[in-house]
């Protein structure tokens, strides 16, 4: 059970993305959500009307009951990002993004990282009154049978995270040029990776639930250059406890099994992805 609650934006936050699935088993997630779709839609879909189990708060599940529209409208103003006008595309060896200048590449990463600390710090004031989770609650289950305190916290951490983000990214660089995550799809008739614009992901969704996603992927930053080719890719982990490494995430089923999703991602992408997490900052972990 969640201590109760008197900060009004966590416990919206609380209401709206603790969801039932764990960025750490991204089998799971692929087979029934979509790679990393840690939404209360996800696991809601699946338990109608139980949020008391999708959020493990008695509290959360009376502010859904209050206000049930409550839910769509945050999500809505959320998700509504800075409209961006460049699509963004994956460059090849024939079409080179433009790196970053190396003073503006410093800037951006110094700005993910501090918000990145600042988001894993803000919850766990708000959880353990400043103290860092021991190894053995970590691993404890706190939602269902299987979600832990690790990836309930990674889910807050990394919502908490976003604002900040937003804000921090606008004052160094145009808002079309970076994208919070951005999702990817292959597109068989073209046999290319192509960018999934809001509209067609919820069209999906809609049509097909969130199985209808299986197969794409989701980094949570990427930045483009003044034409629109990606040139920069940050994931941000939020190892618990903190004292461990921050490592991509192996995949255990489907097309990518044995894979990790850094190697997915530059695969895909053609960017080599880097790691950003509170106690580490930005690190670019070598991949296999």
């Amino acid at each position: 059970m969640l201590p109760t609650m008197k900060n009004g934006p966590l416990l919206l936050l609380a209401v709206l993305q603790a969801g039932c699935l764990a960025e750490s088993e991204p089998d799971e997630v692929a087979v029934k959500c979509g790679p990393r779709d840690l939404t209360p839609e996800c696991c809601l879909k699946q338990n109608p009307g139980q949020w008391e189990r999708c959020t493990g708060s008695t509290e959360m599940a009376a502010a859904a009951k209050r206000a049930p529209s409550l839910g769509m409208k945050a999500v809505a103003a959320g998700t509504a990002a800075t409209v961006a006008v460049m699509i963004p595309q994956i460059g090849s060896a024939e079409r080179r993004g433009a790196e970053l200048a190396a003073d503006l590449r410093s800037k951006i990463e110094k700005a993910i990282a501090q918000c990145t600390r600042k988001a894993d710090q803000k919850i766990n004031d708000y959880h353990f009154k400043g103290k860092s989770p021991s190894a053995e609650l970590c691993n404890q289950v706190k939602v269902g049978d299987r979600t832990t305190w690790a990836a309930y916290l990674g889910l807050f951490k990394h919502e908490q995270a976003w604002p900040c983000l937003r804000e921090a990214l606008n004052k160094l660089i145009s808002p079309a040029r970076y994208r919070l995550r951005p999702r990817f799809q292959f597109n068989r008739k073209s046999g290319k990776w192509v960018f999934m614009e809001e509209d067609w992901v919820s069209q999906i969704v809609t049509e097909q639930g969130w199985k209808g996603l299986a197969g794409t992927i989701e980094p949570d930053i990427i930045i483009l250059d003044e034409k629109g080719i990606i040139v920069r890719v940050y994931d941000l982990k939020f190892p618990c406890p903190e004292t461990s490494p921050a490592n991509w995430t192996r995949y255990t089923e489907g097309d990518w099994r044995y894979d990790t999703q850094g190697e997915v991602y530059y695969r895909i992408l053609n960017v080599t992805p880097q790691l950003v997490s509170p106690r580490w900052g930005v690190e670019q972990i070598e991949l296999e």
